[in-house]
């Protein structure tokens, strides 16, 4: 029997130049990268940043918007299981306080502090300064030498002793964070939920507050000087009102139980920042 020739495929489907396999289509069905054989130019990826921070569905954006304007839904919304359509919490967390503290760091860079006080009767009552607790010998030398330091560098502005408080400040936000997501679990017994929920929440709370800081900090340089308390006013008005409507949002309690638990916790978070804060100061001051 005579045999037909039938055409063949000379066209072999391209390869995903990332992972290997076949591909059907523009994208790789195995890893989803886009099939691109040319170099890129600076035209394609100026495009590409566009495309990121302009398309509708930008996971950002949506992340940005519903951070702010919905409390407690990203952490609902999240933990439900619909998470591909938002940034995940860490790097959202990383990214807004990697901003909003490098633009702290920028602003107070431009200030200096007026410090009228006698440095040289300071720096002689440093080398005076008494230590009297366990190790005097290894720690009243460290202490007096931080202590003629601090007065040297807020002789010249303090920048040195701002420089190191802020680099430590997202270090004690780390110790912050999973203490009192151990506290709330506490306030929030019944149901019972995982220590990781609380923790998530916090993330996605100290995000927003981030985010909203950065938005003031920014508005500040451009209003008048005398415009400022008010905007900080509002800041803290905010964040109270977000702080309590994310734990009805979250914990799904009524607008009292809510209250009840709101104004111990927020008691026991300010006592703990401001131990945490402290002990950031004095770790700043020792490592000028």
């Amino acid at each position: 029997m005579d045999q037909v020739d039938r055409p063949t495929n000379t066209e072999q489907s391209p390869i995903c130049l990332n992972c290997g396999e076949p591909m059907s289509g523009r994208f790789c069905a195995s890893c989803g990268q886009r099939h691109e054989t040319h170099p890129p130019t600076v035209g394609h990826l100026l495009g590409e940043v566009a495309e990121t921070l302009t398309h509708a569905d930008s996971r950002l954006w949506r992340t940005l918007r519903l951070l702010l304007t919905k409390p407690g839904l990203l952490t609902v919304d999240f933990l439900a299981g619909r998470r591909d359509r938002y940034l995940p919490p860490i790097r959202l967390y990383f990214i807004l306080s990697f901003i909003f503290f490098l633009i702290l760091a920028l602003d107070s860079g431009d200030k200096t502090s007026e410090v009228n006080a006698d440095f040289k009767g300071a720096v002689e009552n440093c080398q005076q300064l008494k230590y009297n607790g366990p190790f005097p010998q290894k720690i009243e030398p460290r202490l007096r030498n931080a202590c003629v330091r601090t007065m040297q560098d807020l002789q010249q502005g303090g920048e040195r002793i701002s420089r190191s408080f802020l680099q430590g400040l997202p270090k004690a936000m780390f110790v912050l964070l999973p203490l009192f997501a151990a506290m709330m679990s506490l306030f929030y017994w019944r149901p019972r939920r995982l220590y990781a929920e609380h923790l998530l929440y916090l993330i996605h709370n100290h995000s927003a507050a981030f985010l909203a800081m950065t938005i003031v900090t920014l508005i500040d340089r451009v209003i008048p000087a005398s415009y400022s308390g008010y905007l900080i006013l509002l800041l803290l008005g905010w964040l109270g009102w977000y702080c309590f409507r994310g734990l009805q949002v979250f914990y799904g309690q009524s607008w009292s139980r809510t209250l009840a638990k709101f104004m111990p916790m927020l008691l026991l978070y300010s006592i703990l920042a401001v131990v945490i804060l402290t002990f950031t100061g004095i770790a700043s001051v020792l490592t000028i």
